[in-house]
């Protein structure tokens, strides 16, 4: 093992470890956890690394984690991740915090040029030509005893990861990107899945412009009563109906049970257990004014004028290729798209909120001026 590894399984050793990596200007964090027939993810282990030890944390054992919390809130000790998503939403769940400041490795490798959405394995080879072993990624987190070799996997998910972010960092101030990242890691702690408002949640289903306002309403209501009710029971959305069935209750006039399970394909256990509710808050749904339902959703593949949308590639291609990073660090398809549509009615355009900050000097304002 390349640095000590101490395994915390008490409140007492937890405190003596906080207390050394709070005199850390960085610690590297990730976290083991199990999401199989959860809403929430489970967490199995926590693991730290202040650049001296690594701390292998038992959370099924240790009442009391508010210390941990309070590392992970301090704004004079940065917390280094690599694809931080899921374990965000760990920390949101068992302690609620959300960590900062943040930096992502991953982002940090995008932003580099080193590869987009690269695996951790990859990354600590290409910067540490080191071979991590990856085959307990699935394994079973939450059964004790842990084995020597998950022991092994989750120390070494961290202490690498301190000596790659420092060669990182050293390329983000060489070549002037550093603000790039700060940017990117700042808007990790934004809307992650399991904290949207759940009125909201309904417009993360597709094809929601094939509905018109009071199938929009009907959807809305069903969507955001699933969020609830699977956060509550901490149970998987699709336990309790999945997104095709509320799309056919919402485009479709169901009023009964038996078409909930003939047309809406859910269930008969869904059936039974979720109907009645399914059925009165579609049914409220429908009565709600037409001004008090959601606005229509335009199609996101609806026409736009493909030799700009062309043009518009090939504008980011080419700044993607003078950077040495992949087209999709700089935008998407989709926000080009978006672009095109902000026409207005004197042909100006309106740079996507996702094409602002360091984008907007990057990409954004060479798209204004191709389409001028």
């Amino acid at each position: 093992m390349p640095a000590p590894v101490r395994y915390i399984d008490n409140e007492q050793d937890l405190q003596d470890a906080m207390k050394a990596c709070m005199e850390k200007s960085a610690v590297t964090v990730d976290t083991e956890f199990v999401r199989v027939s959860t809403y929430y993810p489970m967490v199995g282990l926590i693991q730290l690394f202040d650049g001296d030890i690594c701390y292998l944390i038992d959370p099924l054992v240790i009442d009391d984690l508010s210390i941990l919390a309070d590392l992970l809130l301090a704004e004079d000790v940065t917390k280094i991740f690599h694809a931080c998503s899921e374990d965000m939403e760990v920390f949101k769940y068992c302690l609620d915090v959300l960590p900062t400041p943040v930096i992502d490795t991953q982002i940090a490798a995008a932003v580099l040029g080193v590869g987009f959405s690269i695996s951790y394995q990859n990354m600590v080879d290409h910067y540490l030509s080191i071979n991590v072993p990856k085959e307990e990624t699935r394994s079973d987190w939450l059964r004790r005893p842990l084995t020597e070799s998950q022991l092994e996997y989750a120390a070494l998910d961290v202490i690498y990861l301190l000596r790659v972010y420092e060669i990182q960092r050293d390329h983000l101030r060489e070549m002037q990107r550093d603000t790039w990242l700060r940017e990117e890691c700042a808007g990790l702690r934004i809307e992650l899945p399991t904290t949207i408002a759940p009125d909201a949640s309904y417009r993360k289903l597709k094809g929601l412009w094939k509905l018109d306002r009071k199938q929009l309403s009907v959807l809305r209501a069903i969507c955001a009563w699933r969020e609830v009710q699977a956060r509550e029971f901490n149970v998987p959305r699709n336990r309790i109906a999945e997104q095709k069935s509320l799309m056919k209750i919402a485009s479709g006039n169901i009023t009964q049970k038996p078409a909930l399970q003939f047309e809406a394909e859910m269930s008969p256990g869904q059936v039974r257990k979720y109907g009645d509710d399914l059925l009165f808050l579609a049914a409220e749904a429908r009565l709600l004014p037409e001004a008090q339902c959601p606005e229509l959703v335009e199609k996101e593949s609806a026409r736009v004028d493909s030799k700009k949308l062309g043009h518009l590639r090939q504008v980011v291609q080419a700044r993607a290729e003078m950077l040495s990073v992949a087209p999709e660090l700089l935008t998407r398809r989709r926000y080009l798209e978006q672009l095109l549509r902000s026409e207005d009615d004197e042909g100006n355009f309106s740079l996507p909120v996702e094409l602002s900050g360091w984008r907007k000097e990057v990409i954004g304002n060479d798209l204004i001026e191709a389409l001028v």
